[in-house]
């Protein structure tokens, strides 16, 4: 029992390195694309390279890797990551003013150490609940895991546009590139146990309908199966979607309405508030996690919801006091989710139902950094100089230039009411029987 917490805890050190590190490195060239342009769909191009090369290795994982011992793939996603990097500080350091980096050559780079990460994150999801039995250390390591994702939002963006203003490029590479050498030591050296060593395809042949198609007819057949699948699919399209579009719009919000030294503000607050919020999953939230879900995706919305608003963009306490429960609120939301699915898969089928988990997420996702700042650029921006808007509106929200973002995340808080409200109804509309019951 000893040991696999200790090979867990090794494990997921790594994977909140090698993300870390990844996500710094992607928003790191992505604003600094966004800097040369104007154009937030510059920003967005990187992410949504990115998503759909993890959409690719989804296919890729199940017919391919599932095979492989776990430390065995482990290794080959850290080491590709490792050497794409490389690759990328070579492309982007070795370019001038005169003859810059080609786009496309960028976006394959960081295509590949996608397909990595994508492989490394569905090849942990599913191991962790094999490596821990007891149902109250299980709930925490499904807590620990799911943060990593929190984190990254909270920090990468920060992170990479602060690394970019002040170090360049260079600076952003740079931690990558050791991000990705600490995590693959973190495998090397793990306390690796004999049976999950040898672990191969055994947890993930058994025969299940729900994969013997292609991946919509799988999302509508799981959509079927019960309540809690349908609950499970509903928040995890509705998380995905508002985080993605907020990892787009609130760095170049920040960034254009405000100082330099406000990003590294909010990177300390948003990081205070990310710990407070794990803390509170860890020792007083996790057993509650299906009542806490929702209401804090509602703190969330009333969040968001105020954004929009010109009354609070230059109250500075107000102002970080939001980030400060927004971040808190982060790791409560994405562990409770992680256990709604842990509690949905079967054991003997983890890889498969994780890697359905993810194709659901990283799809809603490459649909948000597609949506998002086309809807930015084209939509909000010409729609807000439309003359005969009266007065008082435009005064309410705003004329600065980084406004449109803080309307667009405005807007994100009833995205989310109207996802909760069609979570509801999705139950009461599609009344199946369910052992474990809805939550």
């Amino acid at each position: 029992m000893k040991r696999s917490n200790r090979l867990f805890r090794y494990l997921w050190g790594g994977q909140l390195i090698s993300n870390l590190g990844t996500q710094t490195s992607l928003y790191g060239v992505g604003l600094w694309l966004f800097s040369q342009s104007g154009q937030l769909l510059d920003f967005g191009l990187v992410a949504m390279v990115v998503q759909g090369a993890r959409l690719l290795a989804l296919p890729l994982f199940l017919r391919v890797f599932s095979t492989w011992r776990p430390g065995r793939l482990m290794v080959l996603c850290h080491a590709t990551g490792a050497v794409c990097t490389a690759l990328l500080a070579f492309l982007l350091l070795s370019s001038s003013a005169d003859a810059p980096p080609p786009l496309v050559g960028v976006l394959a780079i960081q295509a590949l150490a996608a397909v990595a990460e994508a492989l490394l994150v569905v090849r942990l999801s599913s191991l962790i609940p094999l490596l821990i039995s007891d149902q109250e250390r299980l709930q925490r390591a499904n807590g620990l895991f799911a943060t990593v994702d929190g984190l990254v939002i909270t920090m990468a963006p920060f992170l990479g546009s602060w690394l970019v203003a002040s170090q360049g490029l260079g600076g952003v590479l740079l931690v990558d590139g050791i991000s990705f050498v600490l995590a693959l030591l973190s495998v090397l050296v793990a306390p690796w146990l004999k049976e999950v060593r040898r672990l191969n395809s055994v947890t993930s042949v058994v025969p299940d309908q729900i994969f013997a198609a292609g991946t919509l007819h799988r999302l509508m057949s799981l959509w079927q199966r019960s309540l809690q699948a349908r609950s499970a699919l509903v928040l995890t399209a509705l998380t995905a979607f508002v985080y993605a579009s907020l990892e787009v719009l609130f760095p170049a919000w920040v960034s254009l309405a405000y100082s330099p030294e406000w990003m590294g503000w909010v990177l300390i607050t948003g990081a205070f508030g990310y710990l407070i919020g794990f803390a509170c999953w860890r020792w007083l939230l996790g057993h509650r996690w299906r009542t806490v879900l929702p209401l804090a995706l509602v703190v969330q919305a009333l969040i968001l919801m105020g954004a929009g608003l010109q009354a609070f963009a230059h109250r500075p306490v107000i102002w970080f006091g939001a980030v400060f429960v927004f971040s808190a609120a982060l790791p409560v939301v994405m562990a409770a989710l992680h256990q709604a699915w842990v509690t949905l898969a079967p054991r003997d089928s983890l890889p498969r139902y994780f890697s359905l988990r993810y194709g659901c997420e990283w799809a809603t996702r490459l649909c948000a950094f597609l949506a998002v700042p086309l809807l930015a650029d084209y939509g909000l921006r010409p729609l807000l100089d439309w003359p005969l808007w009266p007065s008082w509106l435009l005064g309410s929200l705003g004329t600065g230039q980084g406004r449109v973002m803080a309307i667009g995340i405005g807007s994100l808080g009833w995205v989310i009411v109207a996802g909760l409200c069609a979570r509801r109804l999705s139950l009461v509309t599609n009344p199946s029987i369910d052992a474990a019951g809805p939550y």
